[in-house]
């Protein structure tokens, strides 16, 4: 995987609410293409193979009841 560019991890930064502005854009950089490059080393066999689950969340009013 190629590593993210600055002007990547901006975007990515502003679509969370938050405006990453050097030097600090370049050490996220560094430590989010790390964190990406450990991530894509692991292999789980037959991980692609099993399906996903839904996430189910209960609404507030059933956990206000419990």
């Amino acid at each position: 995987m190629a590593d993210l560019t600055n002007e990547e991890i901006h975007a990515l930064g502003r679509s969370v609410g938050l405006d990453i502005q050097e030097p600090e854009l370049t050490q996220v950089g560094y430590s989010l293409n790390a964190i990406l490059d450990a991530i894509a080393a692991i292999d789980v066999p037959a991980a692609n193979a099993i399906e996903p689950l839904p996430l189910i969340l209960r609404s507030q009013e059933a956990q206000d009841e419990s």
